[in-house]
């Protein structure tokens, strides 16, 4: 049965098996990650998203009904300030694209959209001292759900 940290282990290894050549470092939720370079390279940074679940289906009685447990992956690709909007999107697109309509035996994915969230400045909190503001961001945000019996 698929459970959050099995929907995470399947991501972080389509990631890891397909990552962009420019990118130099993987990141992930709660996990500690070598230092970034000193000069400043792409690099992502990817979150699983659970939401509430919700019953989909009745079974044949307590304990068989369907939980539908939607979900989100978030990578956020940080590429150096002035490498261009361009350098951002597409690599974003390139992680979107892995995962748009697929559809593993675990959980299935649907939408993937990029979008860009600007300066690393933008989307760091004030008074934070952090190398965030050498880079710009944009997300590959892809929609999913994982199915649980119970």
């Amino acid at each position: 049965m698929t459970t959050a940290s099995t929907a995470h282990a399947l991501i972080k290894a389509r990631i890891e098996a397909n990552k962009p050549a420019s990118v130099v470092s993987l990141r992930w939720q709660n996990e500690d990650g070598d230092p970034l370079p000193a000069d400043p390279a792409p690099f992502l940074y990817t979150e699983l998203d659970p939401d509430k679940q919700y019953i989909a289906g009745y079974g044949g009685g307590i304990g068989n009904n369907l939980w539908r447990n939607p979900a989100r992956i978030a990578c956020f690709v940080f590429v150096p300030r002035g490498w261009t909007l361009q350098v951002a999107t597409d690599l974003a697109e390139t992680i979107a694209a892995l995962f748009r309509s697929y559809q593993p035996a675990e959980f299935k994915c649907f939408g993937a959209s990029v979008y860009t969230l600007g300066t690393g400045s933008g989307i760091r909190p004030p008074g934070v001292d952090s190398e965030a503001d050498n880079y710009f961001c944009a997300v590959a945000e892809i929609e999913l759900h994982y199915d649980q019996i119970g």
